[in-house]
Formats: C-alpha cells, sequence, structure tokens
C-alpha cells in the first residue's frame, strides 16, 4: 500500500467511540495484513487476521462482536462479494469496508448494493483508507451513543412503575421525584385527597439510596391529638400511668430513613412547636425520657394548601418554610384527562385477577361517562369505583349499569356541570343527574349524622375538604 506514515490514535479512533473497537482485516497478500495490523493495534484497535472468506467467517463467528470488517474484493475461493453476503448474514459484523487494487466502478456499486459501508482502492494511497475507516468507527459510536440514549430513556420511563400515568402533569412530577431520591432533603407534597400523595412518597423513598433503610408514615388526623404526640415521639415505662413498657415512636423507628407525615395541616399548634423542634434540633424527646439524635429525611403531605393555612394562623410560618424546602404539587385526576382511561384499565386488568373475574374491558359508554366526570375522590375513587364494577359485572364488558354513580341518563354522555350558586334539578324525563345524585347522597349523609362533617365524610369515602367543597358548590348549610 502506498503513502502511509506514522499514524497515531487519533487518525483512527474517533472521539465518539469511547472503547476499544474489534478490525478484521482479510486479505490474501501478508504484507498488507502485518502492515493493516500495526498500525491498526498502535492505535488501539483490537486486530483479528484472516486471509480468505471461510477464515474469516470462522474468525466472526468465534468473536464476541467484530466493528469493522477490512474484506479484500479478490479473494482465493470465496470472492469478496460472496463473503461480505455471508458475513451481513450471520449479523456480528458492525460494517465492511471492501478494499481492492483493480475495482472498477460496477464493482464498486455492486458491494455498496450488497451492503458494505465503503469502497477504497488500494492504490489510491493509505489516506483514503484512513479516513474510511475512522468514518466507520464514528457511525459505530454514534450508533451505541443513540441505543444507550434509549436504554436510558426506557429507563426513566419504567422508573416509579407504581404511579400509572401518561400525562405531562404527571411527567413533571416524576421529573421532581427522580431530582430528590438520593437527596436528605424535606419535602412537602400538597394534593387533594385521594390524589396519590401516598404513593410519590413511596416513589421517592424506594427508587433511591434510600429505598433498604425504614419507611414509617403515619397519618397525622386518623389519631386523637393527646395520643398523637407519644405515637411520634415514643415514651418511657412509667411516664405517665399505664406506661408499663417503652414505647419506641415513629421518629425513632425511622431512623436513617424516611419519615411520612400524612396530613401534616392537621397538627394542632402545640404538636407543631414539637415538630419545629425536632427540625432544628434534629433531636426527639420520648415522654419521660432522655433527648435522642435521629437522622430522618422528612416527607410531609397535606390535602391543605399550607400557606393559606399560614395566613390563616392555623399553621406555623416557621414550620412551613422548614417543611416547604422542597415542594411538590400533585394535580387532581380532573387535571390528569390523559390518565383516566389508563388508570381504569390498570386497575381493571388488576382487580380482575385479584377476584378471578373474566371482565377484560370497559364499553365506549363507560369510557365515556370517565372521561367526562369530576372525580372528586381523584384517584381512589377510581380505583373502588372499578373494584365494585368489576365485582357487580355479570359479563366480560364493564357497562354503565355497573357503575352506580352514572345514571341511565348519562348513557350517551355525562350531563353538563350546573352554573356556579345554580340549584340542580332531575332533568325533562324525570331521570336524576349525576349532581343531583351526589347533593342527595351529601344531604342524607349529613341528616343521617346530625350534621357531622367528619362523620358525614367518612360515610361517603370522601375527605373533610371534598365534602366542604362539594357542600359549598350544592349550596349545602354545614352546621
Amino acid at each position: 500500500m502506498e503513502g502511509y506514515k506514522p499514524y497515531t490514535q487519533k487518525d483512527f479512533i474517533p472521539e465518539g467511540l469511547r472503547r476499544e473497537p474489534t478490525i478484521l482485516v482479510v486479505d490474501d497478500d501478508p504484507d498488507v495484513c502485518k502492515l493493516l495490523s500495526f498500525y491498526l493495534k498502535r492505535s488501539g484497535c483490537n486486530v483479528l487476521v484472516a486471509s480468505d472468506g471461510p477464515q474469516a467467517l470462522e474468525a466472526i463467528k468465534k468473536a464476541p462482536f467484530v466493528d469493522l470488517v477490512l474484506l479484500d474484493l479478490r479473494l482465493p475461493g470465496m470472492d469478496g462479494i460472496e463473503t461480505l453476503r455471508r458475513i451481513n448474514s450471520l449479523k456480528k459484523a458492525g460494517s465492511v469496508i471492501m478494499m481492492t487494487a483493480y475495482g472498477t466502478m460496477k464493482e464498486a456499486i455492486t458491494t455498496l448494493k450488497e451492503g458494505a459501508y465503503d469502497f477504497v482502492k488500494k492504490t489510491q494511497g493509505f489516506d483514503d483508507l484512513r479516513l474510511a475507516i475512522r468514518n466507520a468507527l464514528q457511525t459505530v459510536g454514534l450508533r451505541e451513543e443513540v441505543e444507550h440514549l434509549k436504554a436510558k430513556l426506557g429507563e426513566q420511563e419504567n422508573l416509579y412503575p407504581e404511579i400509572v400515568s401518561r400525562s405531562d402533569a404527571m411527567h413533571q412530577v416524576k421529573k421532581l421525584i427522580r431530582k430528590i431520591t438520593n437527596r436528605n432533603i424535606t419535602v412537602l407534597i400538597e394534593g387533594e385527597s385521594g390524589s396519590g400523595k401516598e404513593l410519590v412518597a413511596r416513589a421517592i423513598h424506594h427508587n433511591g439510596d434510600y429505598r433498604d433503610k425504614p419507611y414509617v408514615a403515619i397519618n397525622c388526623a386518623a389519631i386523637p391529638e393527646n395520643l398523637l404526640e407519644s405515637e411520634l415521639f415514643g415514651y418511657e415505662r412509667g411516664a405517665f400511668t399505664g406506661a408499663t413498657t417503652r414505647r419506641v415512636g415513629k421518629f425513632e423507628e425511622a431512623d436513617g430513613g424516611t419519615l411520612f407525615l400524612d396530613e401534616i395541616g392537621e397538627l394542632g399548634m402545640g404538636l407543631q412547636a414539637k415538630l419545629l423542634r425536632v427540625l432544628q434540633t434534629k433531636e426527639i424527646e420520648p415522654l419521660g425520657g432522655r433527648t435522642r439524635k435521629v437522622n430522618i429525611r422528612i416527607i410531609s403531605a397535606t390535602n391543605q394548601r399550607l400557606g393559606d393555612s399560614v395566613r390563616k394562623g392555623t399553621f406555623r410560618q416557621d414550620l412551613y418554610y422548614r417543611l416547604a424546602v422542597f415542594p411538590v404539587l400533585l394535580p387532581p385526576l380532573r387535571e390528569r384527562t390523559d390518565d383516566i382511561l389508563l388508570l381504569a384499565g390498570f386497575f381493571l386488568k388488576d382487580f380482575a385477577k385479584q377476584e378471578a373475574s373474566d371482565v377484560t374491558r370497559l364499553s365506549p359508554g363507560v369510557e365515556q361517562a370517565l372521561l367526562g366526570y369530576d372525580w372528586p375522590g381523584n384517584v381512589r375513587e377510581l380505583e373502588n369505583m372499578i373494584f365494585r364494577a368489576v365485582v357487580l359485572a355479570e359479563s366480560s364488558t364493564l357497562e354503565l349499569n355497573d357503575f352506580p354513580v352514572f345514571s341511565v341518563a348519562s348513557a350517551s354522555a355525562p350531563p353538563p356541570a350546573p352554573a356556579p350558586n345554580t340549584p340542580v334539578d332531575p332533568d325533562s324525563n324525570g331521570a336524576v343527574s349525576l349532581n343531583e345524585a351526589e347533593a342527595r347522597a351529601i344531604r342524607e349523609a349529613l341528616r343521617s349524622t346530625a350534621g357531622n362533617v367528619s362523620r358525614a365524610a367518612g360515610r361517603l369515602g370522601i375527605s373533610r375538604a371534598t365534602l366542604y367543597r362539594k357542600s359549598k358548590k350544592f349550596q349545602i348549610e354545614l352546621r
């Protein structure tokens, strides 16, 4: 070969290829093989050599993968074009550059049609071959980078499989989660009841470095305030009458891991002050005991807007700023319409398997009704609704009559929401609308509980905040 000079690694291996490439040289001229091997090895390449087609095929079969084949067109026995065809059939070589000392344009076109990356005449000098090798390896590097990015995107899409979504709103939430999974940072999740706040908290904990550490959750609204302090901080034996043994609190249980404080907005002012002290000092003081150091990541959640509670004076401003170091606002289901049918299908499949049911699909009418519903109970309401429907279903398709919340009148299309402060009445056919059905259910729950908002909300399976919002919408006076 003519015109060769002392080439360096930069002349052969492009920057995009971050590893040692494997190159197979196939030529019946020993001097050509020796010269190419010398410069390719000097440049950092792993080099294989073959003198004919069968040897080349055998070398490719034995190697894990060959990035590039430098293949002579004129070979004894099996010629270069037939060898090229068989190399391509093995699917274990990245690219093939054809080399010849006597090639014609017709042969060049033939080899390119058969899948060769390039065609180089040996008499044109080593520079042309060097450039062809570099370009071919750059293509290999770009291909690997694309595959790497695809894999990375696939991993990101598969992160947090517990959060079933495809909406832009939840995509933004997942992006926030990725930023904090491995950080000891205090997180505040705000969102309506049933929107999936604890699911997000679990995703933050279980998809990062904390996954093997304790995860402890407590609902601050579910425990009477006079008992909540001992639940959070624990107590020593003899701390009060009846304390016959030591009780470890939630803070101590979660030491080294994550403590999830759900419904943090329900904390009384006294406990707010004690929680603030823990966040400031990283110390807890069990009832009747000494202070103890704790190392905990706090994730709190609320169905209230704590900023509004601060302005009303029901929540401490200094505690709010301590809790909301990294706020995450979870959108309600009515703002995630792209997720409604996806979630419905997910719950349908899960519950059908759980209940050994043959239900497999939703009817078009049900899909339309689900998309038109307001979802005051958010994802939790959808989950419960699908579960009831699967249990009630009498066929493999869920129909509107499997959903008590959807009246016969709504089968063709959900009724439009009434204007604000406008009473909702039955339609002209006498069928009760969804809004009127909701209003009646709220009035009945309040009547049967003598106006007790908490008990009425419990009977309806919704939060107090949702009951307040619905009562205002339907002009129902609360005591």
